[in-house]
């Protein structure tokens, strides 16, 4: 695919920006992570599809990096992610997202306690790789290994569902 950064800019770059400012960001770290968004889509360009199917891409990736940041910074945002995602859709309109989220649900209720356990400590109470490591009775490296093939069990579970 030939990534058009320009018109990707303009079509994306304004809602990225107040998407991520509603999602607690400061206008400096909503800059930051809608270019980290663009130079990841350059890096590894968005399959082909449509504009909504894009939007929602470079939403999840700069949310990503967003939630990063505040990881790293060990700031801590209340934010009650649902009614974000519910209100940005009534003001974007139907991108497909939901679909997927639906999947995902799905896919999550298949995995066993363990992996659960772990999606939860990770990406709910946003623990380190030793907290979870006690909780769950493995190595560091072990946690490392579990969160990916979860992750990689989902991603293959939602492709499937979206077939």
């Amino acid at each position: 695919m030939t990534l058009d950064l320009e018109t990707l800019w303009r079509e994306h770059g304004a809602d990225l920006q107040r998407f991520l400012r509603v999602l607690g960001a400061t206008r400096t770290e909503a800059e930051d992570a809608v270019q980290e968004a663009f130079l990841q889509a350059l890096r590894t360009p968005p399959e082909q599809r449509g504009g909504p199917q894009t939007a929602a891409w470079l939403r999840t990736v700069a949310k990503n990096v967003f939630l990063k940041s505040l990881r790293k910074t060990r700031k801590v945002a209340a934010v009650d992610m649902q009614t974000i995602e519910r209100d940005w859709a009534a003001v974007a309109g139907d991108d497909g997202a939901q679909a997927k989220v639906d999947a995902l649900k799905r896919c999550i209720s298949l995995l066993d306690d363990r992996e659960r356990k772990a999606l939860h400590l990770r990406y709910t109470l946003n623990a380190s790789r030793e907290v979870m490591a006690e909780e769950l009775g493995l190595s560091e490296g072990g946690v490392k290994n579990l969160l990916e093939r979860v992750k990689a069990k989902l991603k293959e579970c939602v492709e499937r569902a979206k077939d």
